[in-house]
């Protein structure tokens, strides 16, 4: 390889590690890429294929997959990562049989975004067919892989499969935590997603928004005064009551369980509004009012 070649490789090597700003910017450097006769490294289409994806454009991502005629696992696996990130859930899973066609199998990086494309079809038999390929490649105990099968079999309806993975987890994160709760939630059974909760903070961790979220929303379907009062106590205390979504989930709470007072409390100290905070408190006084209007009636 010439010295020219070498010197422009080296830059387009920089260029990758750097980012881009655009589509734009990332197709010039593409089609250099081609100029060169560089497009069989697979390293450096594998970031082309990779930085393609932070803009929503899955076609240009497919025609530079596809310029590889003999793709391995990294391709395969930034495709997948990348199709599921962009919502693009069966054409992940389709990728993934051309794969298994090609005669490769999945990995622990693999497993997680692809079970999370089963979990959003609901596609639980493929789903289950890769709980047994987890087992078999000695995946078992990766924490990230196990969330999301509890996260599949939760949002599948298979609650106990979920919780069977779950207590199987050595060291449980935040994330799978909040998975089998959402599981609990999912078929409607909310006391037990409150007691997981609990189960979580005297475990010692810190709940994330979203758990807070999910939490809330068990309390709120089943009218759980108590229990949403003394989650606002903690809210308050970690000072995650600033945070947008869960003042937004608390502000539904009380409206929900009737205690009017404590949600206009709540939202007249939010800092900082959205356009959700603002209509879900405008329909849920809607809603208030109009129930009001029919009790008053049948009254």
């Amino acid at each position: 390889m010439s010295s020219l070649i070498l010197n422009k490789s080296a830059g387009i090597k920089t260029r990758l590690f750097q980012g881009f700003d655009s589509l734009k910017h990332l197709k010039h450097v593409h089609a250099a890429l081609l100029r060169l006769g560089l497009d069989e490294d697979t390293y450096l289409l594998n970031k082309v294929l990779r930085f393609s994806f932070n803009f929503g454009n899955t076609n240009y991502s497919h025609r530079i997959f596809h310029q590889n005629k003999e793709p391995n696992i990294f391709l395969f696996n930034t495709m997948i990562h990348g199709l599921v990130l962009n919502d693009s859930f069966q054409e992940s899973i389709e990728t993934y049989h051309s794969m298994r066609k090609e005669g490769l199998s999945p990995d622990s990086f693999t497993f997680p975004f692809l079970l999370k494309a089963c979990a959003r079809l609901f596609d639980s038999k493929l789903g289950m067919k890769l709980h047994g390929l987890v087992v078999k490649a000695g995946c078992e105990s990766d924490a990230f892989i196990n969330t999301s099968l509890v996260s599949l079999y939760g949002k599948c309806g298979f609650v106990d499969y979920a919780f069977k993975v779950f207590d199987d987890i050595p060291e449980k994160n935040v994330a799978s935590w909040t998975a089998i709760i959402s599981g609990y939630i999912g078929v409607g059974k909310c006391r037990e997603a409150i007691d997981m909760f609990r189960r979580l903070l005297g475990m010692g961790l810190r709940p994330d928004s979203f758990s807070l979220v999910r939490v809330l929303a068990a309390c709120t379907r089943i009218g759980d005064l108590r229990s949403g009062e003394w989650i606002d106590d903690y809210i308050t205390e970690i000072g995650m009551v600033r945070n947008v979504f869960v003042a937004t989930s608390l502000v539904d709470f009380y409206v929900k369980c009737g205690n009017m007072e404590r949600a206009c409390n709540v939202f007249d100290g939010m800092l900082e509004k959205d356009i959700v905070s603002w209509s879900s408190m405008i329909q849920d006084l809607i809603v208030m009012l109009w129930w009001g209007f029919f009790v008053l009636v049948r009254g």
